[in-house]
């Protein structure tokens, strides 16, 4: 065993390929209206400060302010409380579509 030698450059290949495996893993998965209703679901409360909402989603802040208006045009969400204290709440609706949109 002590005279094998690996074959010049066979390594490096091999190891640019695992790192850009282990990236696609740690990248995260694309967020939607839909990954906030699921995040809304597993609250005990089904509520969350709109903040906390925010950053458990991973959304940046125009995307979030979008998929919170179009879920609240659709009655999945409320929106209660004074500005700069405001909760999101899951609807009855919104908790029936995020049972849908499970994976079964």
């Amino acid at each position: 065993m002590s005279d094998f030698k690996p074959k010049l450059g066979s390594f490096a290949p091999y190891m640019e390929y695992m790192q850009r495996d282990r990236k696609a893993e740690l990248s995260p998965r694309p967020v939607s209206p839909l990954t906030l209703l699921e995040i809304l679901t597993r609250q005990v409360q089904q509520t969350l400060p709109m903040p906390d909402l925010q950053t458990l989603g991973g959304m940046e802040p125009a995307r979030y302010r979008e998929a919170l208006k179009s879920l609240r045009d659709a009655g999945y969400i409320s929106i209660e409380g004074p500005p700069l204290e405001e909760v999101v709440k899951l609807t009855e609706l919104g908790a029936g579509v995020a049972r849908l949109a499970r994976p079964a």
